[in-house]
């Protein structure tokens, strides 16, 4: 049953302000799980660059030894290890994927909304932006957080252990990846419709939970 039963609405208008609301729910559940997905991505590249540090000195090694002992067996040690330390970026992109379905929902009825009604939601206000800017950001959030990923697991795939220069430049890419600001603010501070509907904060003495053991991860040399 629609919420919005006042008498002196038209059924057009009743229709339209339940798309509305409807929509404002998408728009304000997209807001939380992209900063979730966010996070994730921040502690899954904190993994990522602990991981290509270790391989990039397990190259070096390997190129080290084959080239001044011929025939030696150390680096079969070496390139073992080499190949536990390839990045799996599945989990990455299986996570972006699943707000996939929300996205094309949120267009689905915004597409729907009647954009010749001036409400707020739809023309925006002093202290929200219209719905189609959130579109915009929607969809140009998206995109980011897709093309990272796939651009991610192109180099992985291309990553040759025992290639120095194949290391170093998905390295490089790592590097520029996590110190992209911009991004970081577009989405903490300019996606949002309106603050009043974010969740309450957790408690300050919660600490994220990172599912990653990244203790575990960094390198003990063995040399």
């Amino acid at each position: 049953m629609s919420s919005h039963n006042e008498t002196y609405l038209t059924a057009q208008l009743k229709e339209h302000f339940d798309k509305e609301e409807e929509v404002l729910n998408i728009l304000v559940n997209l807001e939380q799980a992209f900063r979730e997905i966010y996070k994730y991505f921040q502690c899954e590249m904190q993994k990522q660059m602990i991981l290509i540090e270790r391989l990039w000195l397990l190259t070096q090694r390997y190129l080290i030894l084959i080239s001044s002992v011929p025939g030696c067996r150390y680096p079969q040690v070496y390139t073992l290890s080499a190949e536990e330390a390839i990045i799996n970026e599945d989990s990455m992109q299986d996570a972006i994927l699943n707000l996939k379905q929300d996205c094309k929902q949120f267009n689905k009825i915004y597409n729907q909304l009647n954009k010749r009604i001036g409400t707020p939601l739809i023309m925006g206000d002093e202290h929200h932006q219209s719905i189609q800017c959130h579109k915009i950001m929607i969809t140009d959030i998206f995109n980011y957080f897709y093309s990272t990923v796939l651009k991610i697991k192109c180099y992985v795939h291309q990553l040759d252990p025992i290639n120095l220069e194949s290391v170093e430049d998905y390295r490089e890419l790592l590097k520029k990846e996590t110190e992209y600001e911009d991004f970081q603010d577009y989405l903490m501070h300019s996606f949002v419709y309106c603050k009043c509907l974010q969740s309450r904060p957790t408690c300050p003495i919660q600490k994220l939970k990172c599912y990653h053991k990244i203790e575990t991860l960094k390198h003990t040399s063995r040399i």
